[in-house]
């Protein structure tokens, strides 16, 4: 089979030459702007007040697999995670005597005032990594049960939650646990992503946002892998729970 280029290209030419000559044009005028002024309509939805969306958020992430408890208030979120803490140390076969680690962000990156001095005086040892060069650092965080972070955003549409790296805000603690804590203002539960996004363009933060964080991950409840035969496991690359305790911080 033999393929003439100059008849190929003679025919190209000649559909471009019919398409300019349509009344419809095929580039964008200059005088048009560049974005809509408006948050773009998401492909999902959700709306309400903030505990509305609260109740969403919880809803959806139920769905995929993961649990939520809605608190009052900072304080009685803190109680209640150091309640979890200690049953699910027991439960994964922690000692009578022995204290229960906890792989966490930094105290200033978690919601909520004195956090980690609150863990300690429970009986409970707080692990920040600065970083994970070191193997006796890592092989103390890969024995860490439970992980400990906040999130900065999360999305009552699809129960997502956003978290980004940095100083203080180690990806381990999200990612090398078996179970996974998220403490969640009801603050930062956002309709969708396209509104979290739309706010901080408002508040034009998205730039130095983007700057700071080492590595931004979206989390849509826990590691899941399948088959050939559909068959879900769940914590085979991740965390094998995922638990959001929200609580209220308009007080």
């Amino acid at each position: 089979m033999t393929y003439d280029s100059t008849e190929a290209r003679g025919a190209i030419l000649a559909r471009l030459r019919h398409t300019l000559a349509g009344p419809r044009p095929i580039f964008r005028d200059r005088s048009e702007p560049s974005a809509p002024p408006t948050v773009p309509t998401a492909v999902t939805r959700a709306d309400g007040d903030r505990r509305s969306l609260a109740k969403q958020f919880g809803a959806q992430l139920a769905e995929i697999s993961g649990s939520y408890e809605i608190l009052e208030d900072a304080a009685e979120a803190g109680e209640r995670l150091v309640q979890l803490v200690k049953e699910w140390s027991a439960e994964m076969g922690a000692g009578a005597g022995e204290v229960p680690e906890v792989l966490s962000w930094a105290a200033r990156a978690l919601p909520g005032e004195n956090l980690a001095g609150f863990l300690e005086e429970s009986g409970i040892s707080f692990f920040v990594p600065e970083d994970l060069h070191d193997e006796s650092t890592r092989a103390r965080a890969a024995r860490a049960k439970v992980g400990l972070t906040g999130a900065d955003a999360a999305f009552a549409s699809t129960g997502s939650i956003v978290v980004a790296s940095g100083r203080g805000r180690s990806r381990a603690a999200s990612l090398l646990p078996l179970r996974h804590l998220v403490l969640l203002p009801m603050s930062r539960i956002y309709p969708t992503f396209e509104d979290w996004l739309h706010t901080l363009r408002q508040d034009q933060a998205l730039g130095s946002y983007l700057r700071v964080s080492g590595q931004i991950v979206f989390i849509t409840g826990p590691s899941k892998s399948a088959d050939i035969e559909l068959n879900i496991t769940l914590g085979v690359h991740g965390p094998r729970a995922v638990h959001a305790l929200i609580f209220d911080d308009a007080w």
